[in-house]
């Protein structure tokens, strides 16, 4: 059996269930490429799990897949249910005659109702990625103005890349779609936005704006999310109100 774990979004979301597994696995690999940790490193997580823990980058998840065998683990920062690449792998084991078992875990989207929104109004989730020499992707805000068009909130996942330990701020999301927008409609600077920082940890932080206003963000707290605000109705506005300043 090849089993994907869900580690949560910190080294102490993981469950009890993931490390019964853990204790008899052979190996352990990790995704250092989907995500990054809130709080903890992997460090620390190999003395929880008392195992040496081996990091995989696009190229090993992708093309080499040497860890894909039976009786090893993939951690998974977050849920492993929310990446195409995961989905991609049980393809692949399958393929190769190998049994899986997915282990959920927390994610950034069991937090969208913290922020007193409601789940059900949430409409498609975008990815926001940095542009790469002539590659400059729009998709993303077509998606959201769609979402917008519907009364939708809009959950935006934000870029990472881990090797070169960049990860993208709110500001620097909000600058991306910012640039669209005005060569566009304009659909966004009367927006209610919410920032996500450091979720799942106890220094998380979370913050409303308008969207207008996203040049007075600077929070040094990683990784951080993106929500833009649909319809709000009068329950959500007062949850909201709990976290402006």
């Amino acid at each position: 059996m090849f089993y994907i774990i869900g580690l949560g979004l910190s080294i102490n979301q993981i469950t009890k269930e993931a490390l019964d597994i853990i204790a008899k696995a052979n190996e352990i690999y990790i995704d250092n490429y989907t995500n990054i940790l809130a709080n903890g490193k992997i460090e620390e997580l190999e003395k929880i799990i008392n195992k040496k823990i081996i990091s995989l980058e696009r190229k090993d998840l992708e093309t080499n897949q040497t860890f894909l065998k039976d009786n090893s683990v993939l951690l998974v920062i977050g849920n492993p249910f929310s990446a195409t690449t995961h989905f991609t792998l049980i393809k692949d084991a399958k393929n190769k005659g190998i049994e899986t078992k997915i282990i959920p875990g927390i994610s950034i989207f069991n937090y969208k109702g913290y922020t007193g929104l409601y789940e059900y109004k949430f409409g498609k989730t975008i990815s926001i990625v940095y542009p790469d020499g002539n590659y400059k992707p729009t998709s993303f805000y077509t998606t959201l103005i769609e979402n917008i068009s519907i009364g939708a909130h809009t959950l935006c996942l934000l870029d990472i890349k881990t090797q070169e330990n960049r990860f993208m701020s709110i500001g620097e999301a909000c600058a991306l779609l910012d640039e669209i927008d005005t060569t566009n409609s304009n659909t966004l600077q009367d927006r209610d936005c919410i920032g996500l920082c450091e979720m799942g940890t106890n220094n998380q932080e979370i913050i409303v704006f308008k969207f207008k206003d996203y040049k007075r963000i600077n929070i040094n707290k990683f990784p951080q999310s993106l929500i833009i605000c649909g319809n709000l109705n009068e329950f959500e506005r007062d949850g909201l109100n709990e976290f402006k300043n």
